[in-house]
């Protein structure tokens, strides 16, 4: 490139002048080039990539001693004749889109409105139900950030379930943002993803309330009925405590049991090792409550057991603070808080793992790739829920079968006692209490 090819457009005595003379001419900054003598700045046009045949270029030459004036050179005329083809929709049409979405209009109702606006343009169609769309965002700004992802077959199962399970996972992008996941595991405990949400902070309730309030709204959309939610499952992060009080007051709030043992046995320390074996049967002989009363109870009766030994004492002082008054959630997920849901939230993780292991390779990417990754993830989960369907009863394999013939035939059928509808009591194998007690006991804790 030679520089008689260049013509002069100005010649400044500082850079400030030769900075706000480039910002009139709508170009940015490709190259710098270091000389002994002078450094020398390119600029070409903002806008090459929507028009990649536009070579138009600005080029600021800076000498070393503050005494020689700067000179502004260009170089060809500018050309927006021939748009870059893209298989983006161009800009006024994006504008339109932006505009329905801040109205909460339906995807089908901005789609036809798009059509009796711009006729001649072809819309894309979204009928593949394993496509990757966004029904929600809100970006005001790097700090306030909520974008929601799925695929029409990802949430068509919200129907299947009133169990909701939320997990974060972190370190994906360079700006740090935070990825929610979230679906339900079915009758046979396997995790299927309904949708992930990208946000700036997933610390306040904000975050939460717009994800539930979001998943009513898609839910309705797309399966003609809300997403009822009865349960929901995730760790002790009180934003998603505040969102759950506020908008599904009616539900349990259940915390993953696998956090609060694993929380304990990292302070197995504080007792000696001798003592350690029955301080962790005792825990979980309390996470085998089946009722609110009974926990508090048993809780106050393991309180006054711990406070009487002064060598476990750092302990009992360290699990009375943090689970029995700061979160006291993980009672609201003894073995019998809900029929048929899972004591942990393990599902939910594991897929947070294989987001990092299997997508990002445990890289922080830009948000560019990222969001080509979460198109990705999604179209697999989505195709994979074809071969594995959300499991409304649970299944029951030929071993299990046999195995439960040859345990019919040797219990002692006077010992099963009808409950309710199809539930029935039975002696587990090392019962301390007749099922008749048991059941005594429990209805007299739910008068």
């Amino acid at each position: 490139m030679s520089n008689k090819e260049y013509q002069v457009v100005d010649i400044v005595n500082t850079l400030n002048k030769a900075n706000a003379i480039i910002k009139q001419h709508q170009v940015s900054k490709y190259r710098t080039c270091n000389l002994s003598n002078s450094t020398t700045y390119y600029y070409r046009c903002s806008q090459y990539r929507k028009y990649p045949l536009c070579q138009y270029e600005i080029q600021i030459s800076v000498p070393s001693t503050n005494s020689t004036p700067i000179n502004l050179t260009f170089k060809n005329a500018r050309c927006h004749e021939h748009r870059n083809t893209t298989s983006r929709l161009s800009s006024p049409i994006r504008t339109s889109v932006e505009k329905y979405v801040k109205y909460n209009l339906t995807q089908s109702h901005a789609k036809t409105i798009l059509s009796m606006d711009y006729p001649n343009v072809s819309l894309p169609t979204t009928d593949d139900l394993h496509a990757t769309f966004v029904p929600y965002y809100s970006i005001n700004n790097i700090h306030d950030i909520f974008v929601l992802f799925t695929t029409k077959k990802l949430i068509s199962q919200t129907p299947l379930t009133t169990l909701l399970k939320v997990d974060a996972t972190y370190k994906l992008t360079w700006n740090e943002l935070p990825l929610l996941v979230f679906g339900s595991s079915d009758a046979d405990r396997h995790f299927h993803p309904f949708a992930i949400a990208l946000v700036s902070n997933d610390e306040d309730s904000i975050c939460y309330k717009d994800l539930f309030n979001q998943l009513q709204l898609i839910s309705t959309q797309e399966n003609n009925r809300p997403f009822y939610i009865n349960f929901i499952m995730a760790d002790g992060a009180p934003g998603i405590r505040k969102a759950q009080k506020d908008l599904f007051p009616g539900a349990k709030r259940l915390m993953c049991w696998a956090h609060v043992i694993r929380k304990c046995h990292e302070h197995r320390k504080l007792v000696p090792k001798d003592k350690w074996n029955q301080i962790d049967l005792d825990i979980h002989d309390l996470q085998l409550s089946f009722s609110d009363s009974l926990f508090q109870c048993g809780a106050s009766l393991l309180m006054k057991k711990w406070s009487s030994d002064t060598l476990i004492k750092q302990f009992q002082e360290y699990f009375y603070d943090q689970w029995i008054i700061k979160l006291p959630l993980w009672r609201e997920k003894y073995e019998g808080a809900g029929i048929n849901i899972p004591s942990t939230n393990n599902g939910c993780e594991s897929l947070t793992g294989k987001i990092k292991q299997q997508y990002t390779l445990r890289n922080e990417l830009h948000l560019s790739s990222f969001l080509s990754k979460i198109e990705q993830m999604l179209h697999d989960w989505s195709t994979n829920s074809l071969l594995n369907d959300f499991v409304t009863k649970p299944s029951i394999s030929t071993t299990l079968e046999l195995i439960s013939i040859k345990w019919s035939n040797s219990i002692d059928k006077i010992s099963i006692l009808h409950w309710f509808d199809s539930w029935y009591t039975v002696p587990s194998s090392n019962s301390l209490i007749a099922p008749a007690v048991w059941l005594q006991m429990y209805q007299q804790q739910q008068q």
